[in-house]
């Protein structure tokens, strides 16, 4: 007897710093931690077939499905390099439109307009890559991310009560 459970492999848990870093910025949705049971509602299936037509039969003698459309697949395009980018509302623009136009093309077109899809996913690559270099942003940031201060004479001051100034002694 087969086993029809669908699978999703677990998230790894972070040992350091750096783990918990690339864990926040890796994109679920697009990895392989996302469950078969949301990606194969997006998938289109069909049985194997030998070169004369006949089912290919698995070790149980149950016909071997195979996946001949897998729409899910797009989602592969959203990396954490999108997740990255320090894009102004011009340039965001710019990006969500040529991220549309491509997983629309690759959604809706034949194959023969697979070259457009990746001309225009280029084109917003081309803005979020360059956009991480942006005053050092993404340097700086993992270089302050998780890093918090705090200072014994802060927390001795007394704030009023929104927080605003020196509470006066009276």
């Amino acid at each position: 007897m087969t086993n029809n459970v669908q699978t999703q492999k677990p998230m790894p848990k972070p040992s350091s710093d750096i783990d918990m870093q690339a864990i926040t910025t890796f994109p679920h949705i697009s990895s392989d931690y996302m469950s078969d049971r949301i990606r194969n509602k997006f998938r289109e299936f069909a049985y194997s077939r030998d070169d004369d037509g006949g089912l290919i039969l698995d070790e149980y003698g149950n016909p071997q499905l195979q996946i001949t459309k897998d729409l899910w697949a797009n989602m592969e395009i959203f990396t954490q390099d999108f997740r990255l980018g320090n894009l102004n509302k011009d340039e965001a623009h710019f990006v969500r439109y040529h991220i549309d136009l491509c997983t629309d093309i690759l959604t809706t077109m034949p194959e023969s307009f697979h070259k457009s899809a990746l001309i225009s996913l280029e084109r917003a690559i081309a803005v979020t890559e360059t956009s991480q270099s942006k005053g050092g942003f993404l340097r700086r940031m993992f270089n302050t991310f998780f890093q918090k201060s705090s200072s014994k004479e802060e927390s001795a001051t007394k704030r009023s009560f929104f927080g605003l100034g020196k509470k006066n002694k009276e």
